[in-house]
């Protein structure tokens, strides 16, 4: 009974770190500003001639990167002229990596993946041509080198943008009947003052000749 006691504490304490370090993950992201970002890596293989082979030939440097709202990471590796299918293992699956660069005459490729943590649970496959077979180890990122190389400002969020420019033409539609009303009242009040001119003048006109005529 005790036994199973322990083995229940143990796993309630296991998934409790677990979400913990989640949860920490998620806020170590959400705290760091938009940029662009180099932090260091670590490798790991059971085997030292695998520990060398994964330190030669992936750069030890990376790129954390976040682009509207969300993150990812850039890793290059070297020495494409006999190892190819390069994949990215997170928490033990593949995830999808876009081929950001490849240069074949120095023999290297950058993938980029997007991330949820800082310091995510990573891996990854490369295929051997000499082995005939994949070769695995772990990357992992040195969280405490991490160094903001660029900041970026996030753009105007385009439901802002577009109630503003709506607001912008109708300012400018509102501006433009203003100024039609305006010259047309202008022209109204022109045209009155040109008739009352002219039925002033008739007016003189006739009273003149009355007054000549009553003179004789």
């Amino acid at each position: 009974m005790k036994k199973i006691k322990s083995l229940f504490l143990i796993t309630m304490f296991s998934l409790i770190m677990s979400v913990q370090t989640i949860v920490a993950s998620a806020a170590q992201l959400s705290e760091l500003e938009s940029g662009i970002y180099e932090i260091k890596n670590d490798v790991y293989h059971e085997q030292e001639i695998g520990m060398n082979m994964a330190r030669t030939y992936l750069d030890e440097n990376m790129i954390l990167e976040k682009s509207e709202g969300k993150w990812y990471y850039t890793i290059k590796f070297s020495g494409t002229d006999y190892m190819n299918n390069h994949r990215i293992c997170l928490n033990g699956k593949e995830v999808d990596a876009e081929v950001v660069s490849e240069d074949e005459s120095k023999h290297t490729i950058e993938l980029k993946f997007e991330t949820d943590s800082v310091t995510p649970n990573l891996s990854t496959k490369i295929y051997v041509d000499a082995m005939e077979r994949d070769v695995e180890f772990d990357v992992i990122p040195k969280e405490d080198t991490l160094n903001l190389v660029e900041a970026i400002e996030e753009p105007v969020e385009k439901v802002e943008a577009e109630s503003t420019s709506q607001e912008d033409e109708k300012t400018s539609e509102e501006t433009k009947n203003k100024e039609v009303k305006e010259n047309s009242t202008k022209e109204k009040t022109s045209n009155k003052t040109i008739f009352i001119g002219i039925g002033a003048v008739i007016v003189i006109a006739i009273i003149a000749l009355v007054l000549k005529k009553s003179k004789k």
